[in-house]
């Protein structure tokens, strides 16, 4: 009956549990950190199409046909790509932040159905199909309840240290590239202006980012390695780490629920 009060409170004041609250807050300190990353990529790979669109436009105006900065697509491309993974990260991140509470809270539930299915079964006569289903609703419950949230504790604990060498030794290098791009608008053409004052002011633009255009082309492997090191860091805290914690954890309550 102890059980199935605590349960009980559990899964009605779920917000208030602690457990389910911290690791809520592991996967919202994930979702925010990818959510950075995902703009500064998105901002690099704003400024690569940008110096494309430049170099064309101020060039060869007439026929606009010639492409001299196509040489940068590839890192575009694949810049493009790190950002479409960094936001699923973020998108699953901010997801396990909301769901965590809710399921805890079902989790608790399903333990105060298996007390309360004990109870009763003992009331009226012990009942092995009775006993067998309240087993397994007690350890997949307590899985879902405690095993979750636990897994992504443990993960807070252990994945900052595991990875805070690789972190700031890559996060460093973007930071530096990235302290060079200029993401201001590329002038577009007004139509009360005429051609001549509208070409040297892309002419402008486009010297402003030839400088960027220069950077970003020698450290491209710099860049992208440091990219890909920071998704693989995410991928490790919100994938990794807790998959491993909950699958061992999921074995334990599978033995507890066969008996």
């Amino acid at each position: 009956m102890l059980i199935l009060a605590v349960a009980l409170v559990a899964a009605v004041f779920y917000r208030q549990n602690p457990l389910a609250e911290q690791a809520k807050g592991y996967a919202g300190t994930v979702a925010v950190a990818s959510a950075g990353t995902y703009v500064s990529l998105r901002t690099l790979n704003a400024v690569l199409s940008s110096v494309q669109e430049v170099e064309v436009g101020g060039s060869l105006v007439v026929s606009g046909t010639a492409q001299p900065m196509k040489f940068l697509e590839p890192v575009d491309d694949t810049v493009e790509r790190i950002a479409d993974v960094v936001f699923a990260i973020m998108l699953t991140a901010g997801t396990l932040s909301v769901a965590m509470g809710p399921v805890s809270a079902v989790g608790a539930g399903m333990i105060a159905l298996a007390s309360a299915l004990w109870l009763a079964d003992r009331a009226v006569g012990a009942r092995d199909p009775a006993i067998a289903l309240a087993r397994r609703l007690l350890a997949y419950g307590a899985f879902l309840g405690v095993g979750l949230p636990l897994a992504f504790l443990i993960s807070a604990a252990l994945a900052d240290h595991l990875t805070a060498a690789t972190w700031a030794e890559h996060q460093a290098i973007i930071e530096e590239i990235m302290a060079e791009v200029d993401s201001s608008a590329v002038t577009t053409y007004d139509v009360d202006q005429s051609w001549a004052e509208w070409l040297r002011e892309i002419s402008g633009d486009a010297a402003r980012y030839s400088e960027v255009v220069t950077n970003i082309f020698d450290r491209a492997d710099d860049l992208i390695g440091s990219f890909i090191a920071i998704l693989s860091v995410y991928l490790f805290k919100i994938f990794l780490l807790p998959a491993v914690l909950l699958g061992a954890l999921f074995l334990i309550a599978r033995f507890f629920a066969r008996g």
